[in-house]
């Protein structure tokens, strides 16, 4: 991978996503790297890392074109997560998950300010999250999945007839409780585990999902197998981020961590005026011990 050579760079330096982190890091002359694109909608997607003078992250996120959000797929994808529960010998359109994804490494020079995350799942759900997820997550959305599992790690995760298509045993091993210290107590399991990529935990207390709640924007997730914490994600709605936010959102944070590293704090969803695009980034990274 290779710094990033594009106008983003003076972006994100001169506006909101870094200037913001580098008051809070006080650190001078932040670094952006990123990824090499990859084509989505009409447009283009990266993943970015930027960090202080001191190699500290400040940003971990992805930049999309404001064309990315135009020519987006609007049916699913009848090959993404996929079983043949009814054994008709053929995939239905209500077997398959349907998102359409694009995976990100996050470049060897910013690995290690942001370590332990180590790649990036872009997932775009033209549909959103079929039943049993909540009614207000049908929404078209993207997920924005940071993992801290490796990604050969979870490509070992199964499709199946459990939880939403995947193995039953995976399932078994996905739904395995996380220790309490480890997970934030408004974030809890509803069974939603998923092939090549693991359970989610979602945030019982997002608006949305109160009575008469407000629509669906954005929320926060984190993912889980085997008792562990295996990703971090933001779920936004297509709609959300096309309306041009410029928005923070605290991270509910748990008690402890079971891997040392570095970790996020709040999550942002940011209209780059200037130069047409935009950012969904974790930020405000704060270094944790192992306990």
């Amino acid at each position: 991978m290779k710094k990033l050579g594009w106008t983003l760079v003076t972006a994100l330096s001169a506006m909101q996503v870094v200037c913001c982190a580098v008051v809070e890091a006080a650190a001078p002359e932040p670094k952006v790297i990123a990824t090499k694109p990859q084509k989505v909608g009409n447009g283009w997607a990266r993943v970015f890392v930027a960090t202080d003078g001191d190699g500290h992250a400040l940003a971990m996120g992805v930049s999309l074109d404001k064309e990315a959000l135009e020519g987006l797929p609007k049916e699913m994808d009848l090959t993404s997560r996929c079983f043949d529960k009814n054994g008709s010998g053929k995939i239905d359109p209500d077997e398959c998950l349907g998102d359409y994804n694009f995976t990100f490494t996050i470049p060897e020079e910013a690995a290690k300010a942001v370590s332990p995350f180590k790649w990036v799942a872009l997932n775009w759900n033209p549909h959103g999250h079929a039943p049993p997820a909540p009614p207000p997550w049908a929404a078209p959305h993207f997920d924005f999945h940071f993992y801290i599992a490796p990604r050969e790690a979870v490509k070992l995760l199964r499709p199946g007839p459990c939880g939403e298509f995947i193995n039953c045993e995976d399932f078994k091993k996905a739904t395995k409780p996380v220790p309490v210290k480890y997970i934030h107590a408004d974030h809890i399991d509803v069974g939603a585990a998923v092939p090549d990529m693991g359970n989610h935990l979602i945030n019982s207390k997002s608006p949305e999902l109160a009575k008469n709640g407000p629509e669906f924007t954005h929320t926060f997730i984190f993912g889980a197998y085997d008792g562990q914490v295996t990703f971090l994600e933001p779920m936004i709605t297509r709609a959300y981020i096309a309306s041009n936010p410029n928005m923070c959102a605290a991270i509910k944070q748990p008690q402890a961590w079971e891997v040392a590293g570095s970790y996020p704090t709040k999550y942002c969803v940011r209209h780059l005026e200037g130069v047409g695009r935009y950012t969904v980034s974790l930020e405000g990274f704060v270094q944790r011990p192992a306990n």
